[in-house]
This record gives structure tokens, sequence and C-alpha cells, in this order.
């Protein structure tokens, strides 16, 4: 299902910039996420460090998706690009991990950066023989490129290009594994910048789940389920294309909640941000016939009131 069209002319617009101007990419991240009994297969444009909705659907068994339904669903995803031909570039994390998916996309035009397990065989060059990328003796701080690499032992599946990466540990921390993701882009840092931006669909969820929307506390039957995610979509997009436009408007800091003494708006999420932005608009509706009478009493204040008043005439115009 595909989230409706509520956004406003200046909305619509500004939607349209939205193509990455990392290598020219509309930027799609894909993933498999579970609340509760209901498993949904999810696709987001990423926007700055934020993912919009896109399309979802739900998957009718538990557990990890296969390559036909993968390739099913992300052909549904395509299609919302294929009219004006816009060049789009799969993110997509281990569950996405089969080389016979990289091929297929290869085979369509389409730009792609997926992780890969440890247990992927490929081989470097025609002459060698296959290898897994688990065995390959990497440590933390260290970065490779593999060009033209073939992977699978059964399919000789390729040329590919295998980028690995592990951050480096700092304070003893750090991930206990590297990246292994297969592109076909043609550098190491373009691939691991592209495949940074995934973390875009991560928060996402985690603001529809428990720092938003707390859909996972829901009870509901299939078919309302569906119709409550389609609505919390376009919510979501809404709110962060507010937040978004308070930010450009530089008034995030009169909306966003500061959490901490000394602490900077951009802490908080562009969703957040536009949640807030609609508190405020909402609240001084609400309560103005009180605010103002409390707000006489203070004269000597009238400077710092003004610019709060200021900045919610800021906020209505981001509307």
């Amino acid at each position: 299902m595909e989230a409706g069209s509520v956004l406003n002319r200046q909305q619509r617009r500004h939607l349209l910039q939205l193509k990455s101007k990392r290598g020219g990419f509309w930027i799609v991240a894909i993933d498999r996420t579970q609340w509760q009994q209901h498993n949904v297969f999810m696709a987001s444009v990423i926007l700055g460090k934020h993912a919009l909705p896109l399309y979802f659907e739900p998957i009718d068994h538990r557990g990890n998706s296969d390559l036909a339904c993968q390739k099913r669903l992300i052909k549904q995803v395509l299609r919302l690009f294929k009219a004006k031909k816009y060049p789009v570039l799969i993110l997509g994390d281990r569950e996405f991990h089969s080389p016979k998916l990289a091929d297929w996309l290869t085979s369509r035009g389409v730009s792609f950066c997926l992780r890969q397990r440890k247990s992927l065989h490929f081989k470097a060059t025609l002459e060698a023989d296959y290898e897994t990328v688990g065995s390959q003796g990497f440590k933390p701080g260290q970065a490779r490129f593999y060009t033209q690499v073939t992977c699978n032992k059964a399919d000789d599946i390729g040329p590919l290009n295998l980028a690995v990466y592990w951050k480096r540990s700092y304070r003893g921390k750090g991930p206990k594994e590297p990246w292994y993701i297969l592109t076909n882009l043609p550098t190491l840092k373009q691939a691991l910048a592209m495949y940074r931006a995934r973390w875009g669909i991560e928060q996402m969820f985690k603001d529809m789940k428990t720092s938003g929307y707390n859909l996972e506390k829901t009870k509901v039957n299939d078919r309302r389920f569906e119709a409550l995610l389609l609505l919390i979509m376009m919510a979501y997009t809404l709110a962060t294309l507010y937040g978004h436009r308070l930010r450009d408007l530089k008034v995030d800091g009169y909306a966003a909640r500061i959490q901490e003494y000394l602490d900077e708006p951009l802490r908080t999420s562009d969703f957040q941000v536009g949640l807030y932005g609609y508190a405020w608009l909402f609240s001084m509706a609400l309560w103005a016939d009180f605010v103002l009478p409390l707000l006489a009493l203070k004269p000597h204040k009238r400077l710092y009131f003004q610019r709060g008043f200021d900045a919610l005439s800021l906020m209505k115009q981001g509307l």
C-alpha cells in the first residue's frame, strides 16, 4: 500500500527537491519489521538523516522474506520511480544479502548497497579460489574495496564490487564485526557514504514505535492495522517535513524541547521538532485567551515574549 498525497503545494515542491545529492540518486532503504504478529515490508526514501515512508506491504508469514518475495516487493517500489526514470539506489541490510538479488538489480539498471553475511563466498579474480569474506582476517580500523569479484560457488555471479569496513574501536567500544557491502558503485567512499544513510529507516521505525506513535502497543486486527499504519505513515511524513522546514526557518530552538542544560536542538530529530511545532501552534490557539492576560502582568519581559511570538509566526509560515 502507498502513502496518500496530503501535501500542500509548497511541500510537494520541496518533496520534488529531495533527489539525493549523494551521487544523484533517490536513495531508497528497504527493510522488514515485526509489530507483534504483523510482519511488514517497508520501503522509505532517505531525507538527510531521516527516512520518509514510501511503500509498505504485509507479509503473510513470520520470519525473513525469500528471494522471490523480495523481488516482487522491490518491483512495486521501483514502479513508483519508473514513470520519470529517476535513478534509484537500493539499500538493504543482511536480510537482503543474496548475490542473486544483486544480479537481478544490476540487470534492471538499479544501483544498490546490500550488506552481506560473513559466510558470503567470493573470489577476487577469475583464477582465484572461492573464499568466505569472514576468513580474510580483517581487524578494527581496516577497510578494503574489491572490484570485479565473483560470488556464489554454484552460480558464478558477477562481476560485482565488495566494500569491507570495520569501524575503529573507541574506549573499548565498537562493532563486533565489519560491514561487508555488495555493491555496483565504483568506490569505497561512495559505497560507505550511501550505506550509512540506511540508518534513517531504523530511526523511522523507532519513531513509529517507542519514540513516537507507539504502534507496537495497538491490538487491532490485520485490516485495521494496515489502515492505522497508512495513517501513521502520512502523519510521520507531514511531521518530518514540517520539522525540516522549521530547521530551515531557524526556529527549531523554540519548537524543540531541550532535554538537558546547554543541550542543542540538533539532538532532536526533525520528526520530534515537527511534533513540538504542531503542539506550539495548537496550544497557543487553545490557550491564547488565558496566556495573553498573563503576559501583560510582566511588561518588563515584553521583548522576550515578542521573540516567542515572532517564532510562532514563522512556525505558521512553515505549514
